[in-house]
């Protein structure tokens, strides 16, 4: 919270004076000083701000008003757009037959990226309050049967459909019933239930700008060598028994054209050429490592990609006692799933501590540790059920945040195409069998050639008066 603060009031102090209106100030004062008595300074000052105060007062205040304006409106879009009524919640049915890999699923998502809806101009961020409307990938178990759900605006339904018809025709998308309805609301529910919660959200452990290992790096060697890493998410999730919930959820939401230029000067950075000192304080640049090329080369390349704006949660729900006693399976099995997406020499995901529900009394500010622990608990359990994401401004995260217990760390980040394909794609066959997973058990069929839709003339001509009427 307090390293949020601070680069939050950088911000603001570089937002200052980036104005002209300051430097002139600072230049008519600083001119006007050695024409003034020494002494009538002091009083010319005060005088000055006498009846300038509030000018300055609402430049200094400007950037929080602004953030303050641009959460209101954001909310109220947020209201209209992404109310529930207009999202659905889909179900992903597999095929026992499936032969695609994630690199199918890497075109499905760069046709999901051209329905982002950025705002384009200020009066669609300020006045409209725009934000790009977000999709929900979510992979389920409930007591070990496993659910792959998609949770998209309605008016994207069709388009998203073709998307994933044209790369897996096979597949069935069906619209459910929302199984977090089926869930408590509020942790004082769910110990009525006498059940508990464990969950964290996983961040990036370098820059976005670095990417994860992704499919074309486990689908090296012959067949039988070749390895999903869904794999081990999808054995993880079966192991869980009766009354047992574990929620991988993935927030995604296209990044702009123009996500790259923020790595731009770490681009320059990792470039630039590395000086060796020759003797005395001449330095002679070296050309860069092995690795340290593959490593500017595997940036560069994930920076021409799509990219989505991404949020990685995970709740494992089960009565108390099992929570407490065994839950490291699930916990630790699916945090360690995880891991596979780690690259050496790249990027890596770590669980964020700061939406973690535990709390170490040991770690400032020590007191309130129950308290603080429910609090989050209840935050996660919240953003859970209702897809959240977090706020985009620092007044957001400010009014959202609890005594104690800051709204500052809940972050997203980009992962592109082919990165968020291999974490969520529809498991081939041989990853998991029945009765884990119910699969579709036979192939859709379209209608054979020349089959009669209308039947004879006269039944053609009835029904074009029929509709007509």
């Amino acid at each position: 919270m307090f390293r949020d603060l601070y680069d939050h009031v950088v911000d603001f102090f570089v937002t200052l004076f980036s104005h002209w209106e300051i430097w002139l100030f600072m230049i008519v004062f600083g001119a006007s000083l050695p024409l003034l008595d020494p002494r009538q300074i002091p009083f010319f000052f005060f005088t000055f701000i006498k009846y300038t105060w509030w000018f300055w007062l609402f430049l200094i205040f400007w950037e929080l008003l602004r953030e303050l304006f641009l959460y209101v409106q954001q909310q109220k879009y947020k209201q209209k757009e992404a109310a529930p009524e207009k999202y659905a919640l889909f179900e992903i049915r597999i095929p026992r037959e499936l032969e695609k890999s994630a690199k199918s699923m890497e075109h499905v998502f760069q046709a999901l990226h051209g329905m982002g809806n950025a705002p384009g101009n200020w009066r669609e961020k300020y006045i409209e309050g725009q934000v790009p409307l977000w999709f929900s990938l979510e992979l389920v178990s409930l007591g070990g049967q496993i659910h792959f759900y998609l949770r998209m605006p309605k008016k994207h339904t069709n388009l998203t459909e073709v998307a994933f018809f044209s790369q897996y025709p096979d597949v069935e998308i069906t619209e459910v019933k929302d199984y977090m309805r089926e869930l408590p609301a509020t942790t004082a529910e769910l110990y009525a239930l006498g059940m508990d919660l464990w969950g964290t959200e996983f961040i990036l452990a370098k820059e976005g700008a670095y990417p994860l290992k992704t499919y074309p790096m486990f689908e090296t060697g012959s067949a039988e060598k070749q390895i999903d890493p869904l794999s081990v998410f999808l054995e993880t999730l079966a192991k869980i028994k009766g009354g047992e919930v574990v929620v991988v959820q993935m927030l995604i939401s296209p990044a702009g054209k123009d996500w790259a230029k923020t790595y731009d000067e770490l681009v320059k950075k990792l470039r630039a050429p590395e000086l060796v000192e020759t003797g005395g304080e001449a330095k002679m640049p070296v050309a860069h490592t092995a690795k340290k090329t593959e490593v500017i080369n595997a940036v560069e390349n994930k920076l021409t990609k799509p990219a989505f704006n991404t949020l990685v949660r995970l709740c494992y729900m089960s009565p108390g006692t099992i929570l407490k006693e065994g839950s490291g399976f699930a916990r630790g099995g699916i945090t360690g799933a995880f891991n596979q997406y780690s690259a050496p020499n790249m990027n890596a995901f770590k669980a964020n501590s700061g939406t973690t529900t535990r709390i170490d009394k040991w770690k400032f500010p020590h007191v309130y540790v129950d308290k603080r622990l429910e609090y989050r608990k209840q935050r996660l359990l919240h953003n859970l059920r209702n897809r959240v994401n977090p706020p985009e401004t620092f007044t957001g995260k400010l009014f959202t945040s609890f005594f104690m217990e800051w709204n500052f760390d809940s972050v997203s980040y980009e992962l592109v195409t082919d990165e968020l394909a291999t974490i969520y794609h529809p498991a081939p066959t041989g990853v998991l069998t029945a009765p884990h997973m119910r699969r579709v058990e036979s192939k859709k069929a379209g209608p054979p050639a020349g089959l009669d839709i209308f039947g004879a003339e006269e039944d053609l001509e009835r029904f074009k008066k029929k509709s007509t009427s």
